[in-house]
């Protein structure tokens, strides 16, 4: 009976057991089911994101590779272009009959062609070009370096004449350089880049000095002869008929008219550049010149009843050449008494400012065509009579403003002509610095 219960103990203890087995077995197949099945749906996931990601980075490269080489093909094309377009514009510099320069923002020289290397003295100058070097490094010239910094801070171009020195190449054994006249235009090329144009004016300067040195001959060769003429006119005036009296008159009179443009030439020639004119300078004062001038002009201000209105200083003293400056407000209120209508007034203006003597004279006629404005101060230079608003012919040898300009000139001053805004006549102005450095200078 024993051995049956623990048979019966055996069994079942073997099928709580079993049952516990497959129960344990059971559960752990459901959970790795759900493991398995869990873990697909995640590495699906990520592998759908992984896939969409490297598709958009194929896509990118593809895009940036193609858009690369579309770039690099449209860059070969404008650098094409571009090159083609500065070979012609190197060409054309080069063969240009003016010289040419260019610099950049840094003020170094980018393109000399050859015409400006032989007027600047630069030697081999395509190497040069190479380095960039610094302007002033080349073209020693304070003129040309002002240039380039005024156009460059107005953004506007400009022109210079000054007459170009030279540096010594070897100051050990200095050889004395012959100084060339050029003139200078500036263009603003943007971003600080400068472009200069150069002509050398030696020959036209040359031809003029030739022009003046003739003309001045011509007269010193005319003014014994016009000596002779008048001499002979003035001994037989008294011994013709009187009826006839009056044809040797008028011939004084085209003498003297001949003498004075002679007289003019002279004066002109003795200032030309290259000659030397010394100016006799002193103290004098200003309104006495201005009242000796006017008592001997006044015979001719008496026949049209105009008068002289003086503005300024009574006792201002000035340092100057006083026959000149006699000669300069002679010619000027020569011709304003002649073109002032009649009962009208003259007005002499004279005042210091900034260290300069400023001298005013105004009349109250017709003024100046616009367009004579520029050249009223050359020489020979006539305003056409048909051009003034009165047709009255402005007369004389077209010397007299070309004389004073020679004169202010000489003093290191400035002359200009303008036509005033309220009374429409003729506004000259002078500008005369107190020369200090000599009594008497060349």
């Amino acid at each position: 009976m024993e051995f049956f219960w623990l048979i019966v103990g055996i069994g079942i203890g073997a099928i709580a057991t079993g049952a516990c087995w497959f129960s344990w077995n059971y559960a752990k197949k459901r959970r790795n089911r759900k493991l398995r099945k869990r873990s697909r749906h995640v590495f699906k996931a990520k592998s759908i994101r992984s896939f969409k990601s490297w598709a958009q980075n194929i896509q990118k490269n593809i895009q940036q590779n193609y858009s690369g080489q579309f770039n690099a093909q449209l860059l070969e094309i404008e650098t094409t272009e571009d090159r083609d377009e500065r070979l012609l514009w190197a060409k054309i510099v080069e063969l240009s009959p003016i010289g040419y320069i260019q610099v950049n923002q840094d003020n170094r020289l980018v393109i000399c062609n050859q015409q400006a290397a032989n007027m600047m003295g630069i030697a081999n100058h395509r190497q040069g070009l190479i380095r960039k070097p610094f302007l002033l490094q080349l073209i020693r010239s304070y003129e040309l370096d002002h240039l380039v910094e005024q156009t460059r801070s107005l953004s506007l171009g400009s022109q210079v004449d000054w007459v170009f020195h030279p540096a010594i190449p070897d100051p050990v054994d200095p050889v004395p350089q012959i100084g060339r006249p050029i003139r200078a235009f500036s263009i603003y090329l943007g971003y600080g880049q400068i472009g200069i144009f150069l002509i050398d004016r030696q020959e036209a300067v040359a031809i003029t000095q030739q022009r003046d040195r003739w003309t001045s001959d011509i007269a010193h060769e005319l003014k014994t002869p016009l000596t002779s003429i008048r001499l002979v006119a003035e001994t037989l005036e008294p011994r013709v008929d009187p009826a006839a009296r009056i044809w040797v008159e008028r011939l004084l009179s085209e003498i003297e008219r001949i003498t004075k443009l002679v007289q003019d030439l002279l004066e002109l020639g003795q200032m030309d550049v290259g000659i030397e004119s010394v100016l006799h300078l002193s103290e004098v004062n200003l309104s006495s010149i201005v009242k000796s001038v006017w008592a001997t002009l006044e015979p001719l201000a008496n026949r049209k009843q105009v008068k002289l209105k003086y503005i300024g200083n009574e006792q201002l003293l000035w340092l100057l050449d006083e026959s000149r400056i006699y000669r300069l407000l002679l010619n000027l209120l020569d011709n304003s008494i002649k073109h002032s209508p009649a009962l009208q007034s003259i007005t002499i203006k004279t005042s210091v400012i900034d260290s300069n003597l400023l001298i005013e004279i105004i009349d109250a006629g017709e003024g100046f065509p616009e367009e004579s404005l520029p050249h009223i101060f050359d020489r020979f230079y006539k305003v056409d009579p048909s051009r003034t608003r009165s047709g009255m012919d402005r007369g004389g040898s077209g010397l007299g403003l070309a004389i004073c300009r020679q004169i202010v000139t000489l003093h290191k001053g400035a002359i200009s002509a303008k036509n005033h805004p309220d009374i429409g006549g003729v506004w000259i102005t002078i500008k005369l610095p107190y020369l200090i450095e000599s009594h008497e200078m060349a």
